[in-house]
């Protein structure tokens, strides 16, 4: 989930709701600007708060609230806490409902779609898919600093992030938390555990997370070019006046040798005063962002893994498709150029390999 918010102040309730939840802590908005938590003991020790506290962006706001602005000490607590080690955890849900175990022939083809080649299912089996939840803390800053968090899926097989879960992890009676699952236990039918490619996933994590950050921060990107613009023009147009009057005046008084090269060293001065000013402008309008991996957790879910064979021309790949209980559909295929979630896309001549409408 990305933080949007127009008001940068009610931006950081968003992060403080997002932190508190997936800290497994409850926060709700009584109003707009009034956010009220209550904490898990060990995180309201480590911010130093009350295990029940009222946080506010609202400064006519009494009552015991907390005011929070990125100016206040609770923006340091809360960045302290988001860029601490982060927790990794591992969740199996039961499902208890009837797992499909037939038709997923006339599913995957309407849904999964090569535009020049074909798409044959060779087999289907019960199997865990790990869903790997990531949470990603950020700040950044320029002429003011922010923090934020961004959290997100990523399907551990077919490596597609943004994916949804459904209502997977509603019943807590469902959950099963472990950190380290037997494959051997417990399981339905003929159900297995996969390998989890770490390395690809993190990487994955690391591009979905850069593009979510870039996609919450981009409207302060803009405004802080447009302010960087306006005030280099006012700089460039005070400077380019100074400059303008010192050859009005040499041109007026016909300024000869001694004269004449003391107002040329004026001119080169302030063109270098005015350069200095543009750089400091740049620097200070420059948008700095530091980002690491603040949690996550690998949930397991009983699903079906579909084997999916890719025809183009003579070549021919197989793919492993999923199929989720809780949301009733047949998940993306991932484009391997983007790397973003497709239904409908295209096969290279020379291997196969998946690539969406757009960059085909």
């Amino acid at each position: 989930m990305v933080l949007a918010s127009d008001n940068q102040n009610n931006n950081l309730l968003q992060t403080i709701q997002q932190v508190v939840t997936i800290s497994d802590g409850v926060a709700e908005y009584s109003s707009q600007d009034i956010l009220d938590v209550v904490l898990p003991r060990e995180i309201a020790s480590t911010l130093e708060l009350s295990d029940l506290v009222t946080f506010t962006t609202a400064t006519e706001v009494n009552g015991g609230s907390y005011f929070v602005t990125y100016v206040r000490d609770i923006f340091e607590r809360f960045e302290k806490f988001l860029f601490s080690d982060g927790q990794v955890a591992s969740i199996k849900v039961n499902y208890q409902g009837f797992l499909k175990k037939s038709g997923f022939e006339k599913m995957v083809q309407p849904t999964l779609v090569p535009q020049n080649g074909l798409l044959k299912v060779k087999s289907f089996k019960a199997a865990f898919t790990p869903y790997l939840l990531c949470n990603v803390a950020y700040h950044a800053e320029a002429d003011e600093r922010r923090l934020g968090l961004v959290s997100f899926f990523i399907n551990g097989i077919t490596g597609v992030s943004g994916v949804d879960i459904g209502d997977a992890l509603m019943w807590a009676s469902d959950l099963i938390e472990s950190d380290r699952i037997d494959p051997a236990a417990d399981l339905k039918s003929n159900d297995s555990y996969p390998e989890i490619d770490w390395d690809n996933l993190l990487a994955i994590c690391e591009k979905t997370a850069t593009d979510a950050i870039e996609q919450e921060i981009a409207p302060w990107r803009e405004s802080l070019s447009r302010k960087m613009n306006r005030d280099v023009t006012r700089v460039r147009d005070y400077y380019d006046a100074i400059v303008e009057q010192i050859n009005e005046k040499i041109e007026r008084l016909s300024l000869e040798e001694q004269q004449l090269e003391i107002e040329k060293n004026r001119i080169a001065a302030t063109q270098m005063e005015k350069e200095r000013k543009i750089l400091d402008l740049e620097q200070r309008y420059s948008l700095r962002v530091e980002a690491s991996l603040h949690s996550a957790k690998v949930i397991w879910l009983q699903t079906v893994h579909i084997e999916c064979e890719l025809i183009r021309k003579k070549n021919k790949r197989l793919v492993t498709a999923v199929w989720n209980p809780y949301t009733k559909i047949v998940e993306p295929l991932r484009c391997s150029k983007t790397g973003i979630g497709v239904t409908s896309f295209y096969l290279s001549d020379d291997d196969g390999s998946i690539s969406s409408c757009q960059v085909y």
